[in-house]
């Protein structure tokens, strides 16, 4: 007995004809573009996922570089403050890292997704640090600006301050050599200058002579504004004595603009201080 076998693809009524070959195709296509669009989906929302860690790990291992160059430029400012404070000006230095801004290194669509769906409790805090990023990002330049102004119009002020040394030297001796000038004015002048220079609080001094200035306040406040109103009744009959009274004016009112441009520089450092206070702590929050 001949047993014959058949073979078929699907099944027995499966002949390949026009139809059913249009059907296989047909189904084929949809099965291939189903298969190759969730594998598309798949790999889009992977890369997605890494975009994001990628980008969340490079934002949060920068913060503490940051983080400490932020806590660099508040030490830097405030000692910078005390030395405005007390006249003995120093040279402050603003860390690089804080120009080292990582918010252009980083894609921020990536970050903050990663933010919201790992951590949502932390968007307000890198909001902020991006607004935060405006003011660290170009400080170190606005910095560099601001102090450079100020030195420009402290050095022109300092530079007529400085001219108080003429009272008591060319000045002085010019009105005390004078055979024409009052004898109740040299008496006068002497005496304020032998004053000033025996003065303790206002010099610093080796021995019984006075080396450096100590107190640039007390001297104007004790000597140099007392000497531009006590010589007014000399100036009517002297011209040396206008002079000095003129010359005293202008010491005085240069160390009232010295003082007020360094108050002003205070004032707009000790917030800024206050401004990288903030940014730490937030730093820290983001953490």
């Amino acid at each position: 007995m001949n047993t014959t076998i058949t073979y078929y693809f699907f099944c027995k009524n499966w002949d390949f004809n026009l139809d059913q070959w249009t059907i296989f195709i047909g189904i084929a296509t949809i099965i291939i573009g189903i298969v190759g669009f969730s594998t598309a989906f798949i790999l889009y929302f992977k890369q997605r996922r890494d975009a994001a860690q990628d980008a969340f790990d490079f934002f949060i291992n920068s913060l503490p570089n940051l983080n400490e160059a932020v806590k660099e430029t508040i030490k830097n400012l405030q000692d910078f403050v005390v030395s405005l404070q007390s006249g003995d000006f120093k040279n402050p230095v603003i860390p690089t890292a804080l120009n080292n801004n990582i918010i252009d290194k980083v894609n921020l669509v990536d970050l903050k997704r990663h933010v919201a769906k790992n951590d949502a409790a932390k968007i307000p805090f890198l909001e902020q640090f991006l607004i935060d990023s405006d003011f660290f990002g170009t400080y170190q330049n606005y910095f560099t600006n601001e102090l450079n102004f100020f030195r420009q119009r402290y050095l022109d002020k300092e530079q007529i301050y400085s001219t108080w040394q003429l009272l008591r030297s060319n000045v002085f001796f010019s009105s005390i050599i004078d055979e024409h000038e009052d004898n109740n004015y040299k008496n006068f002048y002497s005496d304020w200058v032998h004053e000033l220079n025996q003065d303790r609080d206002v010099f610093n001094f080796t021995g019984d002579k006075p080396t450096s200035l100590k107190s640039r306040k007390l001297l104007v406040e004790n000597h140099i504004r007392p000497l531009a109103q006590n010589i007014f009744p000399f100036i009517e009959k002297s011209e040396k004595a206008n002079n000095v009274n003129l010359l005293a004016n202008q010491v005085s009112s240069a160390y009232l603009d010295m003082d007020s441009i360094t108050s002003t520089l205070i004032e707009v450092f000790s917030k800024d201080i206050r401004k990288f206070t903030n940014v730490s702590n937030n730093i820290e929050n983001l953490l």
